[in-house]
């Protein structure tokens, strides 16, 4: 599977076969059947850092494909869901650990996506920015 390249559009049906490789099946489900209900949106990797950069820094050599997972389950979580959002965080801190990250980054990664994620905040990567 090729994952998305910074800038690449994501669609529903992208979306779909991003989740069902990823074993992401509850977002296929929830996509498929509620297809009208979300929009495009642009991949832009770890919103508001340089990937490549960040990734060579603190040793995170999937960082891109961390972050994508990361934000599927974010663009179709189901609103006001914290549990799955805070699910969604601890999975990404976990894997950061697991790809290399120090505690300390992976930490900092979680309280970063914690806040700046925050539904009430409606911003291109806040918590089900795919819905319409």
């Amino acid at each position: 599977m090729n994952i998305p390249e910074i800038g690449e559009i994501i669609t529903c049906d992208r979306a779909i076969e991003l989740s069902d490789y990823y074993g992401l099946e509850y977002l296929v489900k929830r996509i498929e059947e509620k297809r009208d209900s979300f929009k495009d949106w642009e991949f832009d990797g770890v919103s508001m850092i340089p990937d490549d950069l960040f990734s060579r820094m603190f040793h995170v050599p999937n960082l891109t494909e961390i972050a994508l997972q990361h934000d599927l389950k974010y663009a179709y979580g189901e609103a006001g869901n914290k549990t799955e959002k805070l699910r969604a965080d601890l999975e990404l801190e976990l894997s950061l650990l697991n790809d290399g990250a120090s505690p300390e980054m992976a930490k900092l990664m979680f309280t970063a996506v914690d806040i700046g994620g925050n539904e009430l905040l409606k911003t291109s990567y806040s918590w089900g920015y795919a819905r319409k």
